[in-house]
């Protein structure tokens, strides 16, 4: 008896995951799912695509991310990234919770539903992440344990608070416990952490990490028993230096994450689909390139029948001519061809901002026989370098110039203070730039080389309700980011056009050849190493305190 399906794809190379290799086969495909590979004399479809020899995956995963970074709401990031053949992602929406607490998880997960992109979400481990800045809201374990009853919830986020873990906080190890028993799994952030502290979070259930910048410490993780999330992002460009790790017989263990990528970088050079094509023209198998965008991601987070074309396996996948120059043509999301979908965006209530900043207040006060200590920028990654180094000094005030520019973030939930400091990387000729985008609690960041354009920059994301902004001599250039000051509610089109003249206008002041923004973001990050500044002051990785600016 013939059975009718929804769909047959014929004259296609496909993926064999399992194999690690293309063969010239068929699909069969039954509502969401693969009914069969191969040949069926008793199956007929409805609709019947010819791939004309083209080459057939699944579609692309990635490991892990922050939506908020591309500064669109969930439904807009589908549409951009589902053109680039990612039909998956794990999301730690860590940046809204920050801000708005359980009412931007809600949101977030509501928001997603606009879209045909599986949006898996990773519940924010650490709100706020260390107690050495302000956050807009703190998340206890009670409050996340009932989102674990919701199917898109698909684990706990990466835990970044290793002190919380090896001190045995209640609440942090509570976290953790409560994944487990709701059978999900736990993301890990072990950056800058000894082979002796992996061995404490994989104590406690931590099983993977994306916080690799080198070949040596991708093995670190591996050998500790974690999956490892290559990451390739807007400004954490790691991938590269990853590769040489990677091996036929440990490639299992290995996937791509993007982490933080902006739209416009999203849109110009790819997410996961740039990470496959980076791996292969660095001289990876593209079968295995493709394996870990693909299958290595949904073994990660402890997805069945995810990953693989199949049988059973859920008919997510993507069509490309050309396995050297590897472009997405054609994506499947759950058994039908993805087609732009329609979305409506929702603001998110009660997010003004509450802080007050003047030019008195951001005056630097050092002693002229003293050096200070400096955050230098390490282009293309998070971290930074700690220096101690002399600077302009007049009449005990720190004048900024090209080299050494002043850095200010304010707190601005509770209008409770702010810390002053000196950074390093920027090379402004004029100007400030100020956002209220800045990891992990996202309070107001400024850094600049004329106080009253750093301070008209402060005034202007007052009056824009959150954004990004670019002050040059007086002239102002804007992002409006009214979703908790981190997300656009426009079309992702139109973000990345405002995006583009932001940073156009940013080059008048700097020749940077890094992404501005999004390093400014994480200069207020102190779980990263090794100098940050936060809102409470200069914060030391190595000491794990607060540090003076002048010993």
């Amino acid at each position: 008896m013939t059975k009718i399906v929804s769909w047959h794809i014929k004259n296609a190379k496909v993926l064999d995951v399992f194999n690690l290799k293309f063969e010239d086969t068929e699909l069969w495909i039954e509502n969401d799912k693969i009914l069969y590979r191969g040949t069926r004399n008793d199956l007929t479809a409805i609709n019947t695509f010819d791939a004309g020899g083209r080459y057939i995956a699944p579609g692309l995963i990635d490991s892990h991310l922050h939506i908020e970074s591309s500064l669109l709401t969930p439904s807009e990031f589908g549409k951009l990234v589902l053109s680039h053949g990612i039909t998956r992602i794990f999301a730690d929406p860590h940046e809204i919770a920050s801000v708005a607490g359980v009412s931007g998880i809600q949101y977030m997960l509501e928001d997603a539903k606009q879209t045909p992109l599986h949006i898996h979400y990773m519940l924010p481990s650490s709100v706020p992440a260390t107690p050495f800045e302000h956050a807009g809201a703190t998340l206890h374990a009670d409050a996340l344990k009932p989102f674990y009853s919701i199917p898109e919830i698909n684990g706990l986020a990466e835990v970044m608070d290793f002190p919380a873990v090896a001190n045995a906080d209640p609440d942090m190890l509570q976290k953790i416990k409560d994944a487990k028993e709701a059978n999900r799994h736990v993301d890990g952030h072990a950056a800058g952490l000894s082979s002796e502290q992996l061995a404490i979070y994989r104590k406690v259930g931590i099983d993977t990490d994306h916080e690799s910048e080198t070949a040596k410490e991708a093995l670190e993780r591996l050998n500790a028993g974690f999956s490892v999330f290559v990451r390739e992002g807007t400004v954490e460009r790691d991938e590269k230096a990853i590769l040489p790790a990677i091996t036929l017989a440990n490639h299992d263990h290995f996937s791509f994450a993007t982490d933080d990528k902006t739209a416009s970088d999203i849109q110009d050079e790819g997410s996961i689909d740039y990470s496959v094509n980076l791996a292969i023209e660095n001289g990876m198998d593209p079968a295995i390139a493709l394996k870990l965008a693909t299958y290595n991601a949904a073994q990660a987070h402890k997805l069945q029948n995810i990953g693989a074309l199949a049988d059973g396996f859920v008919a997510d996948l993507i069509v490309f001519e050309d396995l050297n120059h590897f472009k997405v043509d054609k994506v499947m999301v759950d058994g039908q061809w993805y087609q732009d979908n329609h979305s409506t965006v929702t603001p998110l209530a009660n997010q003004s901002l509450n802080f007050t900043l003047s030019q008195s207040d951001i005056n630097l006060r050092l002693a002229s026989n003293r050096p200070a200590h400096i955050i230098n920028i390490t282009p293309h990654h998070i971290t930074t370098e700690h220096t101690i180094e002399n600077v302009p000094i007049i009449d005990g005030q720190f004048v900024p110039n090209t080299s050494f520019a002043k850095i200010v973030v304010a707190e601005r939930y509770h209008n409770l203070g702010h810390g002053v400091g000196i950074i390093k990387g920027f090379n402004l000729q004029s100007g400030a730039i100020a956002s209220t985008i800045a990891h992990d609690s996202h309070n107001v960041i400024i850094a600049g080389v004329d106080d009253e354009d750093m301070i008209l920059a402060a005034n202007t994301l007052h009056e824009i309700g959150g954004g990004q902004v670019v002050v040059n001599q007086g002239k102002v250039t804007t992002l409006p980011l009214p979703i908790g000051g981190l997300m656009s509610d426009q079309p992702f089109e139109k973000v990345i056009t405002t995006n583009n003249q932001l940073r156009e206008a940013f080059s008048e002041i700097s020749d940077v050849p890094f992404d501005p923004f999004l390093t400014l973001s994480f200069m207020a990050l102190p779980v990263i190493p090794s100098l940050k500044i936060t809102d409470q002051g200069l914060f030391d990785f190595e000491q794990f305190s607060f540090i003076n600016i002048q010993d």
